[in-house]
């Protein structure tokens, strides 16, 4: 999904579960680039948590 899919989604589908979900990742990727351009080590799956 991008961001020309959430209104679709939101209003026929009216799956507001989806949307958060393809936040989520979306906010999880952009922190691991983040951590990466920044030499950090990269976060491990366990330190990843998610709200939905």
């Amino acid at each position: 999904m991008d961001g020309s899919d959430v209104a679709r989604v939101y209003y026929e589908e009216k799956d507001l579960g989806r949307i958060i979900r393809n936040c989520e990742k979306d906010v999880i990727t952009l922190t691991q680039v983040y951590i990466e351009l920044t030499l950090k080590p990269p976060l491990r799956e366990d330190e990843i948590i998610s709200v939905s």
